[in-house]
């Protein structure tokens, strides 16, 4: 007895270690895994969520994964084109480095700090995920025409209500990218082109676009196209003083 009493004691202080949560079942798992179906029920992707380097984050990064699996399928029709099959596993990872996020081929690599910091940001992981879908050729298409049409993604079809920036007429150009780019291609396909974006997206994915398709698309060059659009932004005479940025209604996808 004089033998286990100190054996005893030292079990007893002893700090207690938790057994491992079953998978799925702890919202500080840091690996997550889905599957994105399309409307007739066939899996075209394989999701998964890797935030082993940011272990906070892993019910956020579980959020985000779940988006990308309602998210996946939706993109993949806005953006389909004749014989392309988009990829069909997408990783998200989480590290701790500069900028908000970035992609490489089907690899999306999103800063900790970032969402961290903005922890209301979805909107950035559509984005991200638009350009997974879009698979376009590297080096063979402008900077602002990729950034616009996943801009594009984000503001007309999972943002529909969110506020647009008013471009400055005397600074700002369709060559802006992102958002700027984004809400004018939204007002070219409202006025001009129902099937801008779609036409846009497959010469992109196929490396052949041309500033000159515009003129093919609308029957006015771009440069008239953004001449036009600025001036939609100024207010009539019987305006009100709000903001008369057009806004395309909510998608009902």
């Amino acid at each position: 007895m004089k033998l286990l009493l100190p054996l005893l004691a030292v079990l007893l202080a002893a700090p207690l270690r938790a057994e491992p949560a079953a998978s799925g079942t702890n919202e500080t798992e840091t690996a997550w895994t889905g599957t994105a179906v399309n409307s007739e029920g066939k899996t075209i992707a394989k999701i998964s969520v890797d935030t082993s380097q940011a272990a906070d984050l892993a019910a956020w990064g579980k959020h985000a994964g779940e988006l990308c699996v309602e998210w996946y399928p939706k993109i993949a029709a806005l953006l389909a084109s004749d014989g392309f099959i988009p990829p069909d596993n997408v990783k998200l990872r989480f590290r701790d480095g500069r900028g908000v996020a970035a992609t490489g081929g089907n690899v999306i690599t999103i800063n900790a700090k970032f969402v961290r910091s903005n922890t209301n940001d979805w909107g950035m992981v559509i984005h991200e995920l638009t350009h997974v879908i879009q698979s376009y050729p590297g080096g063979r298409n402008p900077g602002w025409v990729v950034e616009g049409v996943a801009d594009y993604i984000r503001l007309t079809h999972f943002e529909p209500q969110a506020r647009r920036p008013r471009p400055n007429p005397e600074k700002a150009s369709y060559q802006d990218a992102y958002k700027t780019t984004a809400i004018f291609f939204e007002w070219v396909e409202k006025t001009h082109d129902a099937q801008l974006i779609k036409k846009l997206n497959r010469v992109a994915r196929e490396g052949s676009f041309q500033v000159e398709l515009f003129k093919e698309y609308t029957g006015r060059t771009i440069d008239e196209l953004w001449q036009e659009y600025l001036a939609s932004l100024s207010p009539g005479p019987n305006s009100s003083s709000g903001s008369n940025t057009p806004v395309r209604p909510a998608s009902k996808e």
